[in-house]
């Protein structure tokens, strides 16, 4: 655990759990004016995301419980007054364990994990707002589940859509499902976690499969303070053609205001249903506009950090500073002016075969692209010397950067992105691919309990599974 702060000092200590560089970035910027010192403590998001990368590693981590109570008692002795964190797995929850241990400002920690749980967060969904819902169903080895293909088929746990597949036909099933179902190891934390604070044994499968939702992709970035739910935004979501990869990100979005207000108006539903009554969330979804129908692709109980600069070019507000006002249980205040821009854009920098990084661009020319756009955040992902498969991709490509940046509408937004990308000088060799993109093999995974070949059959038509909410 490493700490920016004063001893002594009656400026409030927040620890920041399982940091990023984006993390780091931003609040390093606001803790001053937020009067508050940094404490970061790192645990095992690297080591679950190389489980899970196109050339996964095996890294063992600290046992979940004993790294809950090392954070505990660190964070007891530096008295801390609250605790953050933007990571998606295992960082969220371990916040909202540790915040609620030490009495401080928290999501409710088993909100947290039921949001976690792509299955049993389709539950509370079908619940609360069941027209949002797809058909869905726990994949279980050599079942099909009661409705028609095409539908997809995902982890009930992952990162960047890993392990998520379209599934048209028998074939593809038997051939993707074990892909889908990642290294135990990787979803050891969740497990042990719901057991201990929801109650509940995850164990069988791990792998949901899902009826399709069609429509334009958005999403809606969300908070709950005291109880109620607040909009921040809504994200349009914009995809290379004819893929699965995102392209870019736009803010704010082209969607009809009324949508947006519907958004808005589920997402109160679903995540009070969920008992998530303090924190930040956002949910991703996608709107039939031939049928005027939204339809909820996941939830994320965690702040969209990616997005956090797009509101401050737009709206003059960093996610950022609302992650700290919640965590010292400030009533959020959003102002009143607009940004320096109309619009805002996050840009992925993607190919779609893996290569071997030679070069990255040099501080020089990061520095040159920061004059021209001074509040431009970029972000490169790539290591020298390795291949892009060595890093966390979504299974369809490889990122290799991100350029955020504002424009005076979308287009001039997108026209400042294409300068970034021509000055940033990034150089790739190609490699031998030893499987496609889209069809990368998880190795740990538990082939053996799928059939190699042979007869799907059915899934019953209705499974019960102990301790469901």
């Amino acid at each position: 655990m490493t700490a920016k702060a004063n001893a002594g000092s009656a400026v409030p200590t927040v620890l920041v759990v399982c940091p990023s560089h984006r993390d780091r970035r931003e609040l390093a910027v606001l803790a001053n004016a937020k009067q508050c010192h940094l404490l970061f403590h790192d645990y095992a998001s690297m080591e679950l995301e190389e489980m899970v990368a196109p050339s996964p590693k095996r890294t063992a981590a600290t046992p979940v419980h004993e790294e809950v109570e090392r954070i505990v008692a660190e964070a007891a002795r530096a008295d801390v007054s609250a605790v953050v964190s933007t990571d998606d797995y295992p960082g969220s929850t371990l916040a909202a364990i540790v915040a609620h241990r030490l009495g401080l400002p928290g999501t409710p920690v088993v909100a947290n994990l039921l949001c976690q749980h792509k299955y049993h967060s389709r539950l509370i969904q079908q619940r609360a707002q069941p027209d949002a819902v797809p058909p869905f169903a726990l994949l279980e080895p050599g079942m099909v589940p009661d409705f028609p293909f095409p539908f997809f088929i995902k982890p009930i746990k992952s990162f960047f859509s890993v392990g998520a597949f379209q599934i048209d036909g028998r074939q593809a099933l038997q051939s993707l499902a074990p892909r889908a179902s990642l290294p135990a190891a990787f979803f050891e934390p969740l497990e042990q976690l719901m057991e201990r604070y929801v109650g509940i044994r995850v164990g069988g499968s791990t792998v949901l499969a899902e009826g399709l939702l069609t429509g334009s992709q958005a999403t809606f970035e969300g908070y709950a303070f005291e109880g109620r739910v607040y909009p921040v935004g809504v994200v349009d979501s914009i995809m290379f053609a004819g893929t699965l990869a995102f392209e870019r990100f736009e803010y704010p979005s082209a969607l009809p205001m009324e949508v947006q207000d519907r958004m808005t108006a589920v997402a109160a539903r679903v995540m009070d249903a969920s008992g998530f009554t303090h924190g930040q969330f956002n949910i991703e979804f996608l709107y039939d506009s031939a049928n005027d129908r939204l339809g909820i692709v996941e939830i994320n109980p965690r702040m969209a950090s990616q997005f956090a600069d797009l509101y401050e070019k737009v709206d003059s507000w960093n996610t950022y500073s609302l992650l700290l006002d919640l965590a010292l249980n400030r009533p959020p205040l959003r102002p009143c002016g607009a940004g320096r821009h109309a619009a805002a854009a996050s840009c992925v920098l993607r190919r779609f075969d893996d290569a071997l990084v030679v070069k990255c661009p040099s501080e020089d020319e990061l520095k040159i692209i920061q004059s021209s756009h001074p509040d431009a955040r970029i972000e490169v992902l790539a290591t020298p010397g390795e291949r892009l498969s060595q890093q966390l991709q979504d299974g369809y490509s490889f990122r290799y950067g991100i350029v955020s940046i504002g424009g005076g509408s979308r287009q001039e937004a997108r026209s400042s992105f294409d300068w970034c990308r021509q000055h940033l000088s990034f150089t790739f060799e190609p490699v031998i691919a030893a499987a496609r993109p889209g069809r990368f093999t998880v190795p740990h995974a538990n082939k053996a309990a799928w059939p190699e070949s042979g007869e799907l059959f059915a899934m019953p038509e209705k499974q019960t599974r102990a301790g469901s909410p």
